[in-house]
């Protein structure tokens, strides 16, 4: 199924990808400055590290609860218009951060800068999606993830330079943010239409691809599992702390890189192959990873690969979501696919925390290798059963 409208010629296909692409840059640098900006100085104010871990988790339970209605609003403003509302209310709400210090206060404007990143973000997908063709389809998101994810990785980077005390950081978080509607000017007139009543519920699209939605949910959980507690599982493990550090950074150094080969499969063989591959280095990355964590030469490479297979589970994930859904029903399967997403971003830290409290060496690793197997049993399956109704079709 290819659900790219045929209005789009090839010179506006490529302005589009480029646009996206650019503008979630944008986007991924101010989710990956904004949540350990706001946890650094909530620590400063000597909040209990429970308040802060759930203040940080605000933007992703907006993600979950508003999404359908975000969907609803997206469709009656078009889904240009409502990626640059998405991205005047993060940067408004990021940047007056700074005269309203105080717990409550923070905890509402996170939960709308949440709620403001979500709009470009679905909107951001469902345009990708809708460009995209079925031959290019994994390539093309895999540039898209890799922009978002390069973004997540400068925005730390970003707070080294500008620092966490005072409005600077602040002012030039909501700054970026607002900066990223601008790629989308030229492209405006592109953006595909949304449905207003599309035909397509939330609750079908698990029916249509449970394997889509099982990659989204894994994603989400390994990636922030990975994120909160890999330089804890290096400490644990006999690495001084600049090394356990490092290991988040290669996790998405490899993520970032391993994208555009992992796409390329997808688009050569199946959607669903290649998965349970990513699924498989997955699985034999975090059992290594258990065997010589110990070693930073090791555990480096181990985490390249690992990043790499977790990371594009969303990747193919998302490229699934193209290939299933007609161009109509777009919009409500990604909102359906980032609320999976977001919902395994707050099982992941939690279920990987109390595992590695059971095993400093095994917590970590075994829980990305369990999800890991589950992806690849679901692909292999789905894939087995696909070929058998295609052999029953064909005969």
């Amino acid at each position: 199924m290819d659900s790219s409208p045929p209005a789009f010629t090839d010179r506006d296909r490529r302005r589009s990808v480029i646009a996206i692409v650019l503008h979630m840059l944008g986007i991924g640098i101010a989710f990956g400055a904004s949540i350990p900006l706001t946890s650094l100085v909530l620590e400063r104010w000597g909040e209990d590290a429970g308040t802060i871990g759930l203040v940080g988790a605000l933007p992703t339970l907006a993600n979950i609860l508003l999404l359908p209605a975000l969907r609803s609003l997206a469709a009656r403003l078009g889904t240009a218009r409502a990626m640059m509302l998405g991205c005047a209310l993060a940067a408004t709400s990021i940047a007056v951060m700074p005269l309203v210090p105080s717990l409550a206060a923070w905890a509402i404007l996170r939960f709308l800068a949440g709620a403001g990143l979500a709009l470009p973000w679905l909107m951001g997908e469902t345009w990708i999606n809708a460009v995209a063709l079925s031959h290019n389809r994994g390539r093309i998101i895999a540039i898209y993830s890799a922009a978002l994810f390069a973004g997540f990785a400068i925005g730390p980077a970003l707070l080294t330079l500008v620092g966490t005390e005072g409005w600077l950081p602040f002012l030039v978080i909501g700054l970026a943010t607002a900066l990223a509607v601008l790629p989308l000017l030229p492209v405006m007139s592109l953006a595909p239409p949304l449905a207003q009543r599309p035909g397509l519920r939330l609750i079908q699209v698990v029916g249509r691809s449970p394997t889509m939605l099982l990659a989204a949910l894994a994603a989400g959980f390994a990636e922030f599992a990975s994120f909160s507690l890999l330089p804890i599982f290096g400490v644990r493990n006999g690495l001084d702390e600049p090394s356990a550090l490092l290991l988040l950074t290669v996790f998405l150094v490899g993520g970032i890189l391993l994208q555009l080969p992992l796409g390329w499969l997808g688009d050569r063989w199946s959607r669903r192959p290649a998965l349970a591959l990513a699924g498989l280095v997955g699985v034999a990355s975090a059992v290594a990873l258990g065997l010589f964590g110990g070693s930073p030469l090791a555990a480096g490479v181990l985490c390249f690969l690992l990043g790499g297979a977790v990371l594009a589970f969303y990747n193919l994930g998302l490229a699934l979501l193209g290939e299933r859904f007609e161009t109509q029903e777009l919009a409500v399967a990604n909102a359906a696919f980032i609320m999976v997403y977001s919902a395994g971003s707050l099982a992941g830290p939690a279920v990987g925390g109390v595992a590695t409290e059971l095993s400093a060496s095994w917590g970590l690793p075994g829980t990305l290798a369990a999800i890991c197997t589950l992806v690849v049993l679901m692909a292999l399956w789905r894939a087995h059963r696909d070929a058998i109704e295609t052999t029953r079709r064909e005969g």
